[in-house]
């Protein structure tokens, strides 16, 4: 009996010593997991987390409709094709408007050729004209000439019949005079062939002239129908107007389309390269949010990628999704925005403000307790908690207004 009582006091007495090892060892250990951090200045960026969607830029996405109705004769391309700037989309049923613009460019060679001959003939018929005007101002020339020597003639024989003793027979004095008065009739003559050489060269040159307008007038009537009717055949032939990939096809080949019912859903081209992150920001942080913020961003398809961009607008309507309110922050993408598809979620971490040469400690060291952040001091009495006033934070540090100094040594489990 008393060796059994010697075991159990033996048995007690190392109890009691391996729990006092235990317990100290576990104080130990609890003491070496606290990280000392040296209270410190420096910049603390207040981040706001949100999720958003990829969506393509205004016009990034267009609708490419027919604008003549017909059968769907060729369309060589289909949803997810990458097509360039100008690559053929479709061709619609063109024949008739074939025959419009053949028509048109002969209707234009026509009057070229009608105009142009007559122009030419007319032209002709002015030189003609001009050449006779030079005859008829030579002859009435000729004709002064002649009118004035037998003015003279008439004249000096006059001057002879009349004197006391003239040698001058009455019959030379009377054939002067005729002579006189025929040479005035030719010089009268003279200028009406002058005249009338001169009015029919204006009138000539008038109707010359008038020719050219209506060919002028003609042949601008006649380019603008071609450009028209080329117009025209144009629409039946879709091409895309940028490039990027097919998202969406609504007519194949076979099928008729008609103008005006067709035209928003014939096919749609997106540019990959312009695309948007739209950022659904809570109602409560949406105070904070300014244009040209930056921010960065990730995709569940790219975890190690970071994108990054600006804040370009801020939609002012709301958006409610699950009774939550929402404001959509529209991001532009700085660079990497060819590898972001439509719908992809994003998460980002918008930076809306920076506070620089201000205290920070470790997000670790600070303490919800009793109603107050407070932080553990090395060395501090009792539990060694300090009360202390904060600031913004990020993903490592916050910002401490009051309650601490620079230099004080913070103890924090990581």
């Amino acid at each position: 009996m008393k060796r059994y009582l010697i075991y159990a006091v033996v048995l007690l007495f190392l109890v009691v010593i391996v729990t006092a090892v235990i317990t100290r060892a576990r104080r130990g250990n609890r003491a070496e997991n606290f990280r000392e951090f040296r209270v410190k200045r420096g910049q603390v960026s207040e981040i706001i987390n949100a999720t958003g969607e990829i969506r393509p830029a205004t016009g990034a996405e267009i609708s490419l409709g027919a604008r003549v109705t017909g059968t769907v004769v060729k369309e060589p391309i289909s949803v997810g094709d990458h097509v360039r700037k100008g690559d053929l989309i479709a061709i619609i049923d063109n024949r008739e408007l074939r025959q419009d613009v053949e028509k048109a460019e002969a209707e234009l060679a026509r009057i070229k050729v009608h105009y142009v001959n007559r122009i030419k003939e007319k032209q002709q018929e002015v030189r003609e004209l001009a050449n006779g005007r030079e005859s008829s101002i030579l002859e009435m020339k000729k004709a002064e000439a002649e009118l004035s020597f037998r003015r003279w003639n008439f004249n000096s024989l006059k001057r002879l019949f009349e004197s006391e003793n003239h040698s001058v027979s009455e019959r030379s004095f009377r054939q002067a005079k005729n002579d006189l008065v025929k040479a005035a009739e030719g010089l009268k003559q003279a200028r009406n062939n002058l005249d009338s050489s001169k009015a029919a060269l204006l009138e000539a040159k008038t109707a010359l002239e008038r020719l050219k307008g209506e060919f002028k007038q003609e042949l601008v009537k006649a380019k603008a129908d071609l450009k028209k009717s080329r117009i025209r055949l144009s629409y039946s032939e879709l091409r895309a107007p940028f490039s990027g990939v097919i998202t969406y096809v609504s007519t194949q080949e076979g099928e008729t389309v008609v103008a005006g019912l067709n035209a928003p859903q014939f096919v749609k081209i997106l540019d990959e390269s312009r695309v948007e992150n739209w950022i659904y920001v809570d109602e409560t942080d949406i105070g904070r949010i300014r244009p040209a913020m930056k921010v960065s961003f990730n995709v569940d398809a790219y975890p190690d990628a970071t994108f990054r961009g600006k804040i370009d607008k801020i939609y002012p309507a709301p958006v409610i999704q699950n009774n939550v309110v929402y404001y959509i922050a529209v991001v532009k993408i700085l660079h990497g925005s060819e590898r972001l598809h439509l719908k992809m979620t994003t998460h980002n971490s918008i930076h809306a403000r920076t506070i620089k040469d201000t205290l920070i400690v470790p997000n670790a060291a600070v303490k919800f307790l009793d109603g107050h952040y407070v932080v553990r001091i090395k060395g501090a009495r009792g539990r060694g908690f300090v009360r202390v006033t904060t600031g913004i934070s990020d993903p490592n540090f916050t910002q401490i207004k009051g309650g601490l100094k620079e230099g004080d040594i913070v103890l924090y489990r990581p």
